[in-house]
């Protein structure tokens, strides 16, 4: 019984899970790297490195900026079905939202390659419901390497 919990225990430890948990709202409370699982794919786990260090300030849940938040499955859904492409190259870009909020191009950080933004795109919606489709996107760019 022991072990048992103590598995659950190391289970449930942020950064350690294998596997988002998103959720229609997203994690309560602000969101921060540290709350996140850590991806098995190394596309992901960069863009999960990128996310806290850029991404994190206004998609971790702060609702003045409009940014939806991560982990919240009713947030991205509408968007993950825009698909990955128009994700990326908003995110790269720039890009106003129906309602006048701002995605600035790359996070604001003009130093950012378009395959660290692409990263941190596909880790936001990997830990956001769609897993699926941002490992098989996570893939083909290992696959271009």
């Amino acid at each position: 019984m022991r072990s048992a919990c103590l598995l659950l225990m190391v289970l449930a430890s942020p950064g350690l899970a294998a596997d988002p948990a998103p959720s229609d709202r997203g994690m309560e409370g602000f969101v921060t790297v540290d709350r996140l699982p850590v991806p098995s794919d190394p596309v992901l786990a960069r863009g999960r490195e990128i996310w806290g260090g850029t991404c994190q300030n206004c998609h971790g849940g702060d609702s003045l900026t409009g940014a939806p938040k991560v982990t919240s499955t009713r947030a991205w859904a509408p968007r993950i079905d825009q698909g990955m492409e128009v994700l990326i190259e908003h995110a790269i870009n720039g890009f106003i939202g129906p309602r006048y909020t701002e995605m600035p191009a790359r996070g604001g950080k003009e130093d950012l390659s378009d395959t660290a933004v692409s990263s941190a795109v596909a880790f936001m919606v990997w830990a956001s419901g769609g897993a699926e489709i941002a490992t098989a996107f996570a893939q083909s760019l290992t696959e271009k390497d």
